[in-house]
């Protein structure tokens, strides 16, 4: 059976629009915050954004074409080393662990390296990203909104992570779950949030192998400083970061796959958290040739 002709699971049946948005605006936010970010979204680049993907979604769905075609339409270059990504396994669990220095555009690059390793991924993302039917099947939502059934929905989303490792499906994990923020007031070096350890327990529990990878670059300094003035308006800029990546080069590496015989011998979840994590960073330091 076809991905498309797949039956979609109910808990993305709940984030799905008839006529998808490409925002961060949360419906459970008290009204204002939500004109607010919507309204900073528009003014600083939301509306070209959407305007690309509906250029995207003219053509019939194809997830192997997708996200090569988002990158040619925004005039974003995804560059790496191909023989690394051609060097991972084929089969078995594989899951991609990556800073989030930028949002949207690093997510996208993530999952266009997935579709060229294997040919399929799942990838936790924002729920509020997850309202389009096609991409949403490859999608696994991070519900942020503080209620019980958020909670559900989440619990939900890591039984789904697991089963996808199973089938050998990659899973693609940013485990700071926030973009990268600088710090000193926004004035400081910028560095992923602290490392959650789910993605140490969906590895740990598949004994997956894991691809570290390191994306260079950082989101604009007027970010960073707004990210410690109110989240609201953190939000409310991440498209606007989004829209400045394009025609820009995005340069990521791809680490050594790191096979579970060697995990294993690392300790507990939090252990293993604080090891891929400097598996990552480590790969800012450029090789010598």
């Amino acid at each position: 059976m076809s991905v498309q002709n797949e039956r979609l699971d109910p808990l993305l049946s709940e984030y799905i629009q008839e006529n998808p948005t490409i925002s961060y605006v949360q419906p459970t936010d008290p009204w204002i915050i939500q004109k607010f970010i919507s309204g900073v979204e528009i003014l600083f680049g939301r509306k070209k954004i959407e305007s690309i993907y509906d250029q995207l979604k003219q053509s019939p769905f194809d997830v192997e074409c997708f996200f090569t075609a988002a990158l040619k339409a925004t005039q974003i270059e995804s560059c790496y080393d191909d023989k690394k990504l051609a060097a991972l396994p084929s089969k078995g669990p594989l899951v991609f662990v990556a800073n989030h220095p930028f949002g949207v555009v690093d997510g996208l690059a993530l999952c266009d390296m997935a579709i060229k390793a294997r040919g399929n991924f799942r990838i936790l993302i924002n729920a509020m990203l997850c309202q389009d039917r096609d991409l949403a099947r490859h999608f696994l939502p991070i519900d942020f909104r503080e209620t019980k059934a958020a909670v559900k929905n989440n619990i939900r989303t890591k039984k789904m992570a697991q089963q996808c490792l199973e089938d050998d499906i990659p899973l693609l994990v940013f485990p700071a779950g926030f973009v990268s923020t600088a710090d000193r007031k926004g004035f400081g070096k910028v560095v992923d949030a602290p490392w959650t350890t789910f993605a140490a327990k969906v590895i740990r529990d598949a004994e997956a192998t894991v691809v570290p990878i390191y994306f260079r670059g950082q989101n604009s300094r007027i970010f960073h400083l707004a990210s410690h003035l109110a989240e609201p308006l953190r939000m409310a800029l991440l498209l606007n970061e989004a829209s400045n990546k394009f025609g820009s080069k995005l340069v990521s590496e791809i680490g050594d796959p790191i096979p579970w015989s060697e995990l294993d011998k690392v300790g507990n979840r939090q252990q293993l958290t604080a090891y891929l994590y400097e598996k990552v960073q480590g790969l800012a330091i450029k090789p010598s040739k």
